[in-house]
């Protein structure tokens, strides 16, 4: 029986998600969260073995978030199912202790194969981001800097760019304007960039503008 944990903030996906694994398998068990707290909670009291994951759940701690479920529950798999891009986020997922992602534009079969495959401890990478797994671990990453931003860093870089003001993320991610001025600055300096002007520019340039979109619209 895979013991599952379906974390995403939207109800309508969730009820989508469920229905795909309960019309294709009686070999699932399935809970579902729509915040850390609850989805922290399930993972604890029900002896899951699978988590399936929306990182947007928690907007620009999604990472932390895979890290968190698996510093308590080790023995908990992580599947990503998520809108966004997987070679601009599924590096990260994996590295923080995700063992698969699925892009929602997917087939239900992919999400079956994925659910199935990281709940018994193997992984699970489209053959695009495996090879992005295997450049990072050796490849120059010095042309995409945007690479090493941190998560709050990028969430930043994601707001300025959708022309969100200092005050307005300040507002939202619940932290004074100067921590957000410090985010920004750190993400101009490690993107070479000047100024607003080509830190959006660079945006455009290496393809993020809808990805900054997307994890604005999370909000």
């Amino acid at each position: 029986m895979i013991r599952v944990v379906i974390a995403d903030k939207n109800e309508t996906m969730r009820i989508g998600m469920r229905t795909v694994f309960e019309k294709h398998s009686s070999n699932f068990a399935i809970w579902e969260a729509s915040d850390r707290t609850s989805l922290l909670n399930k993972v604890a009291s029900h002896e899951c073995n699978l988590v399936v994951l929306e990182p947007l759940m928690c907007p620009g701690a999604g990472e932390a978030l895979i890290r968190q479920v698996k510093r308590e529950s080790p023995s908990v798999s992580v599947l990503i199912y998520s809108e966004l891009d997987e070679k601009s986020h599924g590096v990260r997922a994996i590295r923080c202790g995700a063992r698969g992602y699925v892009m929602k534009t997917s087939p239900a079969a992919d999400l079956l194969a994925a659910a199935e495959r990281v709940s018994s401890g193997r992984m699970h990478m489209s053959p695009a981001l495996a090879e992005e797994v295997a450049l990072s671990a050796w490849g120059d990453k010095s042309d995409s800097p945007h690479e090493s931003l941190s998560e709050r860093e990028k969430m930043v870089f994601s707001m300025l760019v959708c022309g969100w003001s200092i005050k307005h993320i300040a507002s939202m991610l619940n932290v004074s304007n100067k921590t957000i001025s410090t985010h920004k600055a750190r993400a101009l300096a490690k993107m070479r960039c000047k100024n607003l002007s080509e830190l959006i520019q660079y945006a455009i340039t290496k393809g993020l503008k809808e990805e900054c979109e997307a994890l604005c619209q999370a909000w």
